[in-house]
């Protein structure tokens, strides 16, 4: 089984989980969800013209990679990094 993402306006609306014969028989516009086209949720953008979601911007730090359209955090995540720390711009590191 495969994930779809039902796009409406440019936005996904619904994901369902289905095989590629049965998408077909969904209403709407559905894409499939691969690594190359970025994860997908309700509420993400998709790009037609590049095959990709993009999802919500996460912090207001973090800013948009236009080729892959994902957010990236203004400091590299570091080895053992569970979550981004807005206030004090740094990765939570576990121990």
């Amino acid at each position: 089984m495969i994930n779809y993402a039902k796009i409406e306006n440019g936005i996904v609306t619904n994901v369902i989980v289905c095989s590629d014969s049965q998408v077909s028989t969904q209403d709407g516009y559905h894409v499939k969800i691969t690594v190359e086209t970025n994860e997908a949720s309700i509420g993400y953008e998709y790009d037609a013209t590049k095959n990709k979601f993009k999802a919500p911007k996460p912090y207001e730090s973090w800013t948009l990679n236009d080729e892959t359209l994902l957010w990236e955090a203004p400091i590299a995540k570091p080895a053992g990094a569970i979550s981004w720390d807005e206030n004090n711009q740094s990765w939570f590191v576990s121990e």
